[in-house]
């Protein structure tokens, strides 16, 4: 009987004990993590600084071939960290592999191109390239990868579509692509240990899961993003199974590993948002929810950045209540004490009021803030455009007066030394078209950096044979010029006129033209233009 009481005794004083522990660990990691965090911009300077060294092998590239492994690996550095820049890289060897009538490097195109759709949540175009590629025909490594992708592209959709049968069926076919890859690599390296983990995952194998991505986090050889990857499943695992102090472990060390390795395209940090909202610390969540929404709109993923919409008013709304209640018990705690000198009505009247107030002025301010996030908004563009023309002006009248200086040094040393015949060709060969030329490709150039897609969104203003296409997209034609500069706020015709060197009747010739083969109607057509969104 005593031993039992001394056994009763030994637990009742050494789990608080253990809890105590448990909480020190976890805010150290926390703290550890917003450590790195706050540094997140070192490795994002890493991670530009190895992308500008590999961007050097395509400009040095003499061949399709070696212009097709540049821009392969230019690919793999963005595909988990920007998928606009990850797709423009990947199309581009694609046109190579085209070029080099590499069937091998089409597959692999075609598969980084998937994966980049993927990624960015359109499932239903990347199927539509998987389609493309004929596993039986790849080697060894591709159909590794085929089947990597696979997997993966299976497995996401189910996590976003969970509607039943559509889930199940997903996840199986997804189940049988992993199958493969473990059929293909190297038993107990890290590829067949994670794709094994992923496996058991999903068929709710959990035991077995978290032994093989234990397991593969201690393996030598694996870098920052399979370790982010790794931990992140056995958080989810943990968070599955109702073990809520690991899930956040191993969360918190995927989030670590996704800063080191520069990864945007994320869920951990989504992830660690959900448990700490489960287990009521609300700020962190809310924290952590708007960090994971950055990263998703740095990424572009556009399902990630529905997954986390769908949570991120709940912690807000939660985190608001939270604050309100406990403005509310302050509240409550002064009219307790003015009850003591106060009657009992006048103190309702008075906080019936404030309340009313208080709601009269958050709607006020929020309706302030709108407003003011638009007016800063135009504010934005107007000043980069200011700017960038600015410098453009300063360029163009810096470079015409040291034309036109050394033009007066050479007129003066022919009428000095009486050489008028040299005086008459000076004059005939100078070319003033040529110089006016030269000032639209300047034009050109600046305004395409303030609003790169300006072609592509005009282009879509058409129908497909009445589109234009500029030379490699950076000229303008005349009519995208005048809409350029309607584009810049510039609506006389007189001014576009003179600017462009044409008659008011040529300028609104032009306009009428360009509306009426236009799939927008003419009074829209100008509108339409000025949604165009500037690049900065």
């Amino acid at each position: 009987m005593k031993n039992k009481y001394a056994c009763i005794l030994f637990l009742l004083l050494i789990c608080p004990m253990v809890s105590v522990s448990n909480t020190l660990l976890l805010d150290s990691l926390f703290v550890q993590m917003d450590y790195y965090i706050d540094k997140s911009d070192v490795y994002i300077r890493r991670k530009e600084d190895k992308i500008k060294t590999v961007r050097q092998n395509l400009f040095t590239a003499t061949n399709d071939n070696q212009r097709f492994m540049a821009c392969h690996d230019l690919y793999e550095e963005y595909k988990s960290y920007k998928y606009d820049s990850a797709y423009v890289y990947a199309n581009k060897s694609l046109d190579a592999a085209f070029r080099l009538n590499n069937q091998a490097y089409i597959d692999k195109a075609n598969e980084a191109i998937a994966f980049c759709l993927l990624s960015s949540g359109l499932f239903k175009e990347a199927f539509e390239v998987t389609d493309k590629i004929n596993a039986h025909s790849l080697d060894d490594q591709s159909r590794k990868d085929y089947y990597m992708l696979q997997s993966r592209l299976c497995y996401d959709i189910a996590d976003y579509n969970r509607e039943e049968p559509f889930k199940s069926n997903y996840i199986k076919k997804g189940n049988q692509y992993s199958d493969s890859i473990l059929q293909i690599v190297q038993p107990g390296s890290l590829e067949w240990q994670y794709a094994y983990g992923l496996l058991q995952m999903k068929q709710e194998n959990y035991p077995q899961a978290v032994t093989t991505f234990t397991s593969l986090l201690t393996m030598n050889g694996i870098d920052d993003h399979l370790y982010a990857m790794t931990a992140s499943a056995l958080g989810y695992i943990y968070w599955l199974t109702g073990k809520t102090y690991q899930a956040k472990i191993y969360t918190a060390k995927a989030v670590i590993a996704d800063i080191t390795s520069a990864t945007k395209e994320t869920t951990a940090l989504r992830t660690l948002a959900g448990l700490l909202y489960e287990t009521g610390d609300i700020n962190r969540a809310n924290k952590y929810i708007k960090l994971a929404m950055e990263d998703a709109n740095f990424y572009n993923a556009r399902h990630r950045k529905i997954e986390i919409s769908s949570i991120l008013p709940i912690i807000e709304k939660e985190r608001f209540e939270a604050v309100e209640k406990q403005r509310n018990m302050l509240v409550w705690f002064v009219v307790s004490v003015l009850l003591l000198f106060l009657l009992l009505s006048g103190a309702t009247v008075i906080i019936y009021k404030q309340m009313k107030k208080l709601q009269v002025a958050r709607y006020t301010i929020e309706k302030r803030q709108k407003q003011l996030q638009q007016t800063n908004s135009q504010l934005t563009e107007a000043n980069n455009i200011k700017d960038e023309y600015i410098g453009f002006s300063f360029y163009v009248n810096s470079e015409y007066i040291s034309k036109i200086e050394n033009l007066y040094k050479l007129v003066n040393r022919k009428i000095t030394a009486r050489q008028y015949d040299d005086l008459r060709v000076l004059f005939r060969e100078s070319d003033l078209r040529k110089e006016r030329e030269n000032m639209y490709v300047s034009f050109d150039e600046t305004f395409l950096k303030l609003f790169p897609t300006f072609i592509s969104s005009y282009n879509n203003l058409f129908q497909s044979n009445d589109r234009t296409h500029s030379d490699a997209g950076k000229i303008l034609t005349a009519e995208m010029r005048i809409f350029a500069l309607i584009r810049l706020g510039i609506f006389e015709s007189e001014r576009i006129a003179k600017f462009l060197n044409y008659s008011v009747n040529t300028i609104n010739t032009y306009k009428t033209k360009v509306k009426n083969k236009s799939i927008v109607p003419n009074e829209h057509f100008e509108q339409k233009i000025m949604e165009i969104k500037s690049g900065k």
